[in-house]
C-alpha cells in the first residue's frame, strides 16, 4: 500500500501538466465588442468583454448606459450584465443576468431593476457582426447590433 501510494503521487504532477490544455479549436478572434441594443421602453449602447471561453460556450460581462421610459418614469439607466452565450458555430442560444440602476429625469424614483434576458444570437466566431433579438425583462422585446474588435 505504501508503495502504490508513493506510486501515485509521483505520478499525479505529470497527469496534470499533460492535462492542461489550453487553446481551443473554438477559440474567440474578437473578445471585445460594442453593442447598440433597442428595446420595447429603452435604447442601451454597451461595451462587451469576453472573459471565460470553453470549447462550446463563453462568458462575457457587459457594462453600458442609454435611456429607459415605462410611461411613468423615464431617464437615463446603467446596466451591468453577465451574458452566457452557447454553441460553437454561428447560432447561439444566449441568458443574461445583471441589474440596471434606472436614474429619473424628475430625480425622485431611481431604482435598482433585475435584468434577464433569454434570447438568440448570430455571431461568426471568425467574423465581426453580432446580431441578438430575445425577450427580457424590463425591456420585454429586445432587438440589438454590434460590432466585435
Amino acid at each position: 500500500m505504501k508503495y502504490l501510494l508513493i506510486t501515485w503521487l509521483l505520478c499525479l504532477p505529470a497527469f496534470n501538466i499533460l492535462a492542461q490544455n489550453t487553446t481551443f479549436p473554438t477559440e474567440l478572434k474578437y473578445r471585445n465588442s460594442i453593442n447598440s441594443y433597442i428595446g420595447l421602453i429603452e435604447l442601451n449602447f454597451n461595451y462587451e468583454r469576453n472573459i471565460i471561453q470553453s470549447p462550446k460556450s463563453y462568458t462575457n460581462i457587459r457594462a453600458g448606459y442609454g435611456y429607459w421610459t415605462n410611461l411613468q418614469l423615464e431617464g437615463a439607466c446603467v446596466e451591468a450584465v453577465m451574458v452566457h452565450v452557447l454553441g460553437k458555430r454561428n447560432n447561439h442560444p444566449e441568458f443574461n443576468l445583471g441589474i440596471k440602476y434606472i436614474i429619473d429625469k424628475a430625480g425622485e424614483d431611481n431604482a435598482f431593476v433585475p435584468l434577464f434576458y433569454a434570447g438568440y444570437r448570430y455571431e461568426n466566431p471568425e467574423g465581426r457582426v453580432i446580431f441578438r433579438f430575445g425577450i427580457t425583462i424590463p425591456s420585454i422585446f429586445n432587438l440589438g447590433i454590434g460590432y466585435k474588435f
